[in-house]
């Protein structure tokens, strides 16, 4: 069995696996997932992952086919209206878990952590994701937010957290995917989450401490100095270790280690802190902080809690590059994947299309990844190109009729692309409306 029929024999099989309680998924428990239809609840999954930017009516017949027995467009919103909040994500978590993890050193899961804003349809009358008239939209705009997690070496979604745009909070979202991750157990990899330094906050380190992990973190000059408690200038590189005792409180009257007035750090009550709270009035925190010059005046400040005898400075430059990785995925599930293209204007329908691009964007790069490329005497080494591949994995998990085949391998090889590093473009800032189908729901 070639490795994409094994991988989409995973995926089926984890869809398989929700489908035989379809109750557990349904808003309405008995009444809805009952009847034996056409468009069921495998069929109503596997249609959402592998839809593209077409109207709902084309999407139909290119799954099923150009035909009269197709299901309508009302009954497709009707199923897909049946689906309870967190199906789609049951599916993701249970399909990564079925794949094999890439690890950093034999040991260490490195997982990006980032955000990105998606326009969606324009509504003016919803509080929680419009924006009012500005320089980049002189009418308003609506957005949805994604918070993700990344596996950079698996180069596949670990867990996401959507939020409206106007409710945009990427600690506490930060928080809740390292939270969900759970604990490290004694047979788990660790994890290393690697931010930018929009992640950059005591709580942030301590929720991953807390659950065992590591992070690699980001940190600005004015944060990196409130926690050193000396100024940076003129530094070049550091490397230390300090022990931090974070408080409400500025009464050092209060303090329970006064002779350890320099560790202490106050923590203002309008700034999260889960740990603090009426019966843990101080906190403890030991980090590591790195200074390095990656240019000329140009200076990188990260803070971790990674241990200085595996990681040195170059280590852990290495593994904050990588995290431009996750930027990638982004671009690819918005274009390649379709995720501009949305189907639907309700903003619950608008998150099950966001799980669903989460899922063929893990499927397509397991698929991708492993698919082995020639490397003939060139100017440069070539790699998948991925939104090829992308097309060829989608219609290779349309294929339902049991009958037809894919060289799924050969097409993907076939189209390859240049590898050519250095290349750097300016990031676009203007503003994109998404595709709009008036009459879409």
């Amino acid at each position: 069995m070639k490795y994409s029929d094994s991988v989409k024999a995973i995926l089926l099989a984890t869809i398989d696996d929700l489908a035989t309680d379809p109750q557990k998924y349904a808003k309405r428990p008995g009444r809805d997932f009952t009847r034996n239809r056409k468009l069921g609840f495998k069929q109503l999954l596997l249609m959402l992952l592998t839809m593209e930017g077409e109207c709902i009516r084309e999407e139909i017949y290119t799954y099923f086919g150009r035909d009269t027995a197709a299901p309508s467009k009302a009954a497709f919103y009707k199923q897909i209206h049946k689906l309870k909040d967190g199906v789609l994500r049951c599916l993701l978590l249970a399909f990564n878990q079925k794949l094999k993890k890439h690890l950093f050193h034999g040991k260490y899961q490195l997982i990006a952590c980032d955000g990105s804003a998606l326009d969606i349809f324009r509504n003016p009358f919803d509080p929680d994701t419009f924006f009012p008239p500005s320089g980049m939209s002189p009418k308003g705009y609506n957005q949805a937010y994604i918070n993700a997690c990344y596996s950079i070496l698996d180069r596949r979604f670990t867990d996401l957290v959507i939020q409206p745009g106007r409710k945009r909070n990427e600690y506490a979202a930060f928080c809740q995917m390292v939270d969900a991750a759970g604990p490290r157990t004694a047979d788990s990899p660790a994890a290393v989450y690697i931010c930018d330094r929009g992640y950059a906050s005591y709580n942030n380190f301590a929720h991953v401490i807390e659950n065992g992990q590591y992070f690699l973190i980001r940190c600005t000059d004015k944060k990196t100095e409130g926690i050193l408690g000396y100024s940076l200038e003129g530094m070049r590189e550091i490397d230390v270790h300090v022990e931090r005792i974070l408080s409400r409180s500025q009464s050092k009257k209060k303090r329970e280690h006064p002779e350890l007035a320099e560790r202490y750090r106050h923590v203002c009550s309008d700034v999260p802190m889960d740990y603090l709270t009426d019966a843990r009035c101080e906190y403890g925190i030991a980090l590591r902080v790195i200074r390095v010059e990656t240019a000329p005046g140009s200076f990188v400040n990260l803070i971790t809690n990674l241990p200085d005898h595996e990681f040195d400075i170059d280590d852990l430059k290495e593994l904050y590059h990588l995290r431009w990785d996750q930027e990638n995925a982004y671009r690819d599930i918005k274009y390649p994947l379709c995720l501009k293209a949305l189907h639907s204007k309700k903003y619950e329908y608008v998150v099950q299309e966001i799980w669903a691009r989460a899922i063929l964007h893990n499927f397509c790069s397991e698929i991708a990844l492993n698919v082995e490329i020639e490397q003939k005497e060139r100017k440069y080494e070539y790699q998948v190109n991925y939104s090829q591949a992308v097309k060829t994995c989608r219609d290779f998990l349309r294929i339902h009729d049991g009958i037809s085949t894919m060289d799924v391998e050969g097409l993907v090889a076939s189209s390859i692309e240049a590898i050519r590093p250095g290349r750097t473009f300016p990031r676009q800032k203007r503003f994109k409306i998404p595709m709009s189908f008036c009459y879409r729901n």
